[in-house]
């Protein structure tokens, strides 16, 4: 008897053991560079703190991002990794604390059951002025970018990424050029290319589709995407995109070279290039943030460091890439929020601040029309709100604009544009659609924050991020956002400026978000409008017949006038006013010298004179 409890003992271990086998397999996955060991969270499994780099430290800092060492053993992956180094710092206050680690470039993925079913993927980039923030923020109380509820009520597979901030991410110097085949900076960027290329060949393991990837991200975040739109080193790498509250974004590379010059100084006044940066290696990293200043002050975007024109990366300026045709062309949204800078602000604004604020941005002779477009009110709150309308359409709306017609206008692939206006219930009502806010319904964890207990999640908050949740899924899986019963988000076309207002009964019937005051932007700031690339078309003055043609171009462009038996000088300006050539009488122009791009062309006679812009391919 004995002998035979002991035998059904024994077969009823081997059958729980049997059972345990598919589990044990979900969590372990083999990657390229050895086994990772995830946990379960409800239905998903999670794999946290995987490295797709190798650290960046000692001698690597500084240098191109490189794939991570093999390992032997099973590399347990169940926490999330420390922050990059940065100055941290909340919306709306001046206060910080240094936080991170250099050994920080790891990437984190939520999936399913991994079955013979692969599923599109979600790629997020972290918002944070590319010199702070990370995937463990936390927000009002809830880890805003944990993917559980995204991966596990959308059926997708998610990815956040870490990436190298401030100098430590984009410092450019002729010490680093000595390195480098002559250019420096963009060290984050090739973060995000290596996280990419890793994505693409690992993860189908993970139940993933890396022919669906879809890259979002938010504020820096979204810039750092629209800038993986214009990069050639990109291309392969994913199939949609989503820029939220902002644009691609790329600093002059002499400008950024000038700022590593002076910060560099500050840490090591003598010597060699060379012995400088051996100097900079050297230093606790805290020395290295200890400058940081909020990205996000008084309503104020400011990002010290950021990506440059670097001739390889990223051959010209962002607008200019895209009018050309070559860039990455993958269906798109982008979008901004109703109130951006809200929490931000000062909390307190008065009539002298808001003039002084519109006197230092707008041409003198636009003031007064900027103060018809964004009065003074009549009470402090009307005051406030001018000044945060203002700021959020200079630095956002209009923005956002811009980029959304000239994407659209140049490739084939579907735009959809966004306005996000939902406002939450409870002590952060006052601050309306504020920057980032969409970020918990895309999540689904505004229902996690104790902001948002019993009856201050309310109804509306439940709908916005069910809708917005199946839009960036349908998204994800289809290049297109419309789908079941969800509101029609048109497809975006630059003439009409058609959108999909997303609150508690999303829109998207509507079109012209702020018409009047982003025209008015363009014009202050003497936005030079983009042109299609995608059909070979002229390129017509408003008041006359001077055209030219073909447009765009490769080798000769002929010009068409009627000023005065035709043009008697050519003027080419590239996008920054430089003038690069002049030439007289001429109606025939060979332009195979000029780098692919976008470039302005002055035809004058006397004192009549027209600008035309036209597209070097």
């Amino acid at each position: 008897m004995k002998n035979m409890t002991s035998h059904w003992l024994l077969l009823i271990t081997l059958t729980l053991v049997s059972l345990a086998r598919p589990a044990l397999a979900q969590l372990q996955v083999e990657t390229q560079y050895g086994i990772v060991e995830g946990q379960a969270n409800g239905a998903v499994t999670e794999f946290l703190g995987i490295p797709y780099a190798s650290p960046p430290v000692d001698s690597l800092r500084w240098k191109k991002s490189i794939p991570p060492a093999a390992w032997s053993n099973v590399l347990t992956t169940q926490t999330l990794k420390p922050k990059c180094p940065q100055k941290s710092f909340t919306q709306g206050d001046t206060t910080s604390t240094f936080e991170g680690d250099e050994d920080c470039l790891y990437l984190n993925i939520w999936t399913h059951t991994i079955t013979d079913e692969a599923l599109p993927v979600m790629v997020f980039i972290h918002g944070g002025g590319n010199q702070q923030g990370s995937i463990r923020e936390i927000v009002t109380g809830t880890q805003l970018y944990d993917s559980k509820n995204l991966s596990e009520r959308g059926k997708v597979v998610v990815v956040t990424i870490q990436y190298r901030l401030g100098a430590l991410g984009y410092l450019v110097h002729p010490g680093l050029e000595e390195e480098n085949s002559g250019t420096s900076g963009n060290y984050a960027v090739t973060d995000h290319l290596l996280a990419l290329q890793w994505i693409k060949q690992n993860i189908r393991q993970f139940g993933g589709d890396s022919g669906r990837t879809m890259i979002f991200g938010e504020s820096a975040g979204g810039v750092n995407v629209g800038n993986l739109l214009v990069t050639p080193e990109a291309k392969g790498l994913f199939s949609r995109a989503c820029i939220q509250s902002a644009s691609a974004n790329l600093a002059d590379y002499a400008e950024a070279s000038n700022q590593g010059i002076d910060f560099v100084h500050t840490f090591a006044p003598t010597g060699s290039n060379r012995d400088k940066i051996d100097i900079m290696r050297s230093l606790p990293v805290e020395q290295l943030v200890a400058s940081l200043e909020s990205p996000l002050s008084g309503g104020i975007v400011s990002s010290k460091w950021k990506p440059v024109v670097d001739g390889h990366l990223f051959p010209d300026a962002p607008l200019s890439i895209i009018q050309s045709g070559n860039f990455n062309q993958v269906p798109l949204i982008i979008g901004s929020n109703a109130d951006e800078v809200s929490r931000s602000a000062p909390p307190i604004v008065g009539p002298a601040v808001l003039r002084t604020l519109i006197k230092t941005v707008i041409p003198s002779d636009l003031e007064e029309e900027a103060l018809r477009l964004y009065p003074i009110g009549d009470t402090p709150e009307e005051t406030r709100n001018s000044y945060i309308q203002f700021l959020s359409d200079v630095q956002f709306t209009a923005t956002t604009r811009r980029i959304a017609r000239c994407i659209s206008q140049n490739q084939d692939a579907p735009v959809f544009r966004y306005f996000f206006s939902h406002k939450q219930a409870g002590p952060l009502r006052v601050f309306g659609a504020y920057h980032g806010i969409e970020l918990f319904y895309i999540f689904n964890n505004w229902e996690n924050s104790p902001i948002a207990i019993g009856p201050l999640f309310t109804e509306a908050d439940q709908v916005v991020q069910a809708d917005v949740l199946e839009y960036w899924t349908n998204f994800a899986y289809t290049g297109n956002p419309n789908g079941g019963n969800l509101s029609s988000w048109p497809t975006y076309e630059a003439i009409d400026d058609c959108y999909l207002e997303i609150n508690a009964e999303s829109d998207g019937s509507n079109c012209g978000i702020r018409r009047e005051k982003c025209d008015f932007l363009d014009r202050a700031f003497r936005f030079v409008e983009c042109e299609s690339s995608v059909s070979d078309h002229r390129v017509l003055t408003e008041d006359s017949d001077v055209s030219i043609f073909p447009n765009p171009a490769t080798t000769d462009v002929f010009i068409r006038s009627s000023l005065q038996n035709g043009p008697a000088s050519i003027s080419l300006y590239q996008l920054d006013g430089k003038k690069i050539w002049e030439e007289t009488s001429s109606i025939r122009i060979n332009i195979s010298a000029l780098q692919p791009g976008v470039y302005m062309l002055k035809v004058m006679r006397k004192n009549q004179a027209k600008m035309l812009k036209l597209i070097k391919r």
